[in-house]
């Protein structure tokens, strides 16, 4: 693929050829087509190394030389390879010549039973998971009985960001799958985007048999279903298909079913069928327990004053805590250098290595609430003029910044934003417009107040 190829010379010249040697030539490439490039990495490290340093650059890149969007999707060779599904080739016939097929969500493969925190409040669903996957295999339940299990169907586990819904969903795939069952693990942003490209592919035919052909099938974040007519009927006969025939499926969401936002009565009433269990956030103690066992995982060991300080910096969520680690260990381990000695890191150096992961994690624990306080504090007004109706332009324009920047720094949708300030959407996007004229055309004084408002949100 001479694209590919391309910007592997380009990495040579600007990275050198020994990182390029190292970390990019090994990387195969499964297939590429007008919108995607399927890449497979040879390990874990490989992996995250991409992610961090070559993805956006790469996506980048393609797509001016093409002048289409292209789309990279990195999976791992082998790391728990399905006893029905062999080593994958790459295909060289060209897209038209292909047939129509759906690419699937990469899985993690740090997210194992192994490395998951089990505590008192997500203790029954870790144990749920275990013994669905015992059943699933013919082998002996232990905590639940047979019945009872057939009768938990669907799964429906639902709490906040970082609780571990798609640890439990990941874990509980990758189990499933060696022992060769057919298992769907989907986003619902994918299993939208495989009903869409499927009714304009005329393939809707292809779409039913790939699903309703599951042995297990596993959704995330169902609440992202909101509004997706065509999707949710989809989903509704899917899971009537499943259901009917015993066929295990495991949903997650950031709420109970009865308060789902804008999907159909019919569905919710499904998702409630089963099991409802939730999964809450977990505390310094566990959180603590999972930074340990990812440093043995990676084998980088830090003081106790380095893990404190990871601690104290990063504990809006798992997630957040687990990159900040396996960026601390990739950046101190690359560009072809010796490993940096653990006892020369410090607090300070990881402060410095991890930058921009901290502003990012200033940003996590941004609210609209606090962007609506600073600004109205910014220009001397109350957060009410911010929200209420007058058309003074002393509360128009913070107005629009506010709108703004909750659209900028938080990615709102616009109906939502219109919600907080009693506005329409169309209201919205025309302030937000107005606010980027503003900063494409130079005006400094505008430009150096909205920055003032940024760096105040990060403090």
């Amino acid at each position: 693929m001479r694209a590919w190829e391309s910007f592997l010379k380009r990495q040579e010249e600007q990275l050198g050829p020994q990182i390029v040697k190292k970390w990019l030539a090994p990387l195969m490439v499964v297939k590429f087509d007008a919108g995607n490039l399927y890449l497979e990495a040879q390990n874990h490290f490989q992996a995250l190394w991409f992610e961090e340093h070559i993805r956006k650059k790469a996506e980048k890149e393609l797509q001016s030389n093409g002048q289409r969007k292209i789309k990279i999707h990195l999976s791992i060779a082998n790391v728990y390879p399905s006893k029905k599904n062999p080593k994958r080739q790459v295909n060289k016939r060209s897209s038209e010549t292909e047939p129509f097929k759906f690419h699937f969500d990469d899985l993690d493969p740090f997210c194992t039973f192994e490395n998951f925190i089990p505590t008192e409040t997500n203790l029954v669903p870790y144990k749920l998971m275990k013994e669905i996957i015992s059943y699933q295999t013919q082998n002996e339940p232990e905590d639940f009985s047979e019945k009872e299990l057939i009768t938990f169907n669907p799964v429906y586990l639902y709490g906040l960001s970082g609780t571990g819904k798609t640890h439990l969903l990941m874990a509980t795939t990758n189990a499933l799958r060696e022992h060769g069952l057919n298992v769907i693990y989907v986003r619902t942003e994918t299993f939208t985007d495989h009903v869409v490209r499927a009714i304009r592919a005329g393939e809707m035919s292809t779409f039913r048999h790939t699903y309703r052909q599951a042995d297990i099938l596993l959704i995330d974040d169902v609440h992202i279903f909101s509004r997706k007519g065509a999707t949710q009927e989809e989903l509704f006969h899917t899971f009537n298909t499943l259901h009917l025939a015993g066929k295990q499926i495991i949903l997650t969401a950031n709420c109970v079913p009865q308060e789902l936002q804008h999907i159909e009565p019919r569905l919710i009433s499904r998702f409630e069928w089963g099991i409802v269990l939730p999964m809450a956030a977990l505390d310094r103690t566990d959180l603590k327990k999972l930074l340990s066992k990812k440093m043995d995982t990676l084998n980088f060991p830090l003081n106790k004053k380095c893990s404190e300080f990871l601690l104290d910096t990063f504990n809006t969520t798992p997630k957040s805590l687990t990159r900040a680690i396996e960026a601390l260990v990739l950046r101190t381990h690359l560009k072809g250098e010796e490993p940096v000695s653990l006892d020369k890191i410090s607090s300070s150096l990881i402060e410095k290595t991890l930058e921009d992961l901290i502003k990012e994690e200033k940003l996590c624990e941004l609210t609209p609430e606090k962007i609506l306080l600073t600004v109205a504090e910014h220009f001397g007004i109350t957060s009410e003029d911010l929200t209420g109706n007058s058309q003074r332009k002393e509360s128009v324009l913070p107005r629009q910044l506010a709108m703004y920047l909750c659209r900028n720094k938080l990615n709102i949708p616009y109906m939502k934003i219109g919600s907080l300030f009693d506005r329409d959407h169309s209201t919205v996007m025309s302030s937000i417009k107005k606010v980027e004229k503003e900063v494409d055309s130079g005006n400094q004084d505008f430009v150096a107040s909205l920055n003032s408002i940024k760096n105040k949100l990060m403090t």
